[in-house]
């Protein structure tokens, strides 16, 4: 799950949580590092400079196909670049 908002600045900020509920320290880290390996991928190309991005672990993040994890992201991503090209402030 990724959620946006807006920054000051000339760059996009990218933030990488995982609760408890998603499991014990091993799975929690080993999801922040594939959030953070797909979120070099696609804010790469579709990062909007004064946005700040949250990726959100979920339980299937853990052993979900990298495919899949990418293409998920990349739609999310353009989702909420549409929404917030749309928004006035930006």
């Amino acid at each position: 799950m990724v959620q946006c908002g807006f920054n000051n600045l000339d760059i996009y900020r990218a933030g990488f949580t995982a609760s408890k509920k998603v499991g014990n320290a091993v799975v929690r880290n080993r999801c922040k590092r594939r959030m953070r390996a797909v979120a070099d991928m696609v804010l790469n190309e579709a990062g909007l400079a004064g946005v700040d991005y949250v990726f959100i672990a979920k339980k299937s993040t853990f052993d979900a196909n990298w495919s899949d994890l990418v293409d998920k992201a990349t739609f999310a991503i353009n989702f909420l670049n549409n929404k917030i090209s749309k928004c006035k402030k930006f």
